[in-house]
């Protein structure tokens, strides 16, 4: 008696589930001449923004007071990265507006979705 291998099945099941449940993607925000590096991001629930201070000598507060989309990153450090997850129990959809409080003219849309 010959026994069948499900293995090519199983491989094709995986593979359809990966391709039609979306995974949740880094956005990297880099904050660079005291400016962010988009203006506007679209970014789903469950994606995770990362702030990249690139400056060399120069500190940001990253937040937002969006309400359902409210998060304070405090003094964020020259050559540091901060990551704010956008979860699903937090946070809802709709626009988000991202600023600095130390650099007030710093302006970031962030469309989620």
């Amino acid at each position: 008696m010959k026994i069948k291998s499900f293995f090519p099945i199983h491989f094709f099941v995986v593979g359809a589930l990966f391709s039609t449940v979306g995974l949740a993607k880094e956005h990297v925000v880099v904050q660079k001449d005291k400016k962010f590096s988009v203006g506007t991001l679209d970014v789903n629930l469950g994606d995770t923004l990362i702030f990249k201070n690139e400056e060399s000598d120069i500190t940001h507060n990253v937040y937002s007071l969006t309400p359902g989309n409210e998060f304070q990153l405090k003094v964020q450090q020259p050559n540091t990265a901060t990551a704010v997850a956008i979860d699903k129990t937090k946070h809802k959809k709709g626009k988000m507006l991202v600023e600095c409080a130390i650099h007030p003219w710093m302006k970031l849309w962030v469309n989620v979705k």
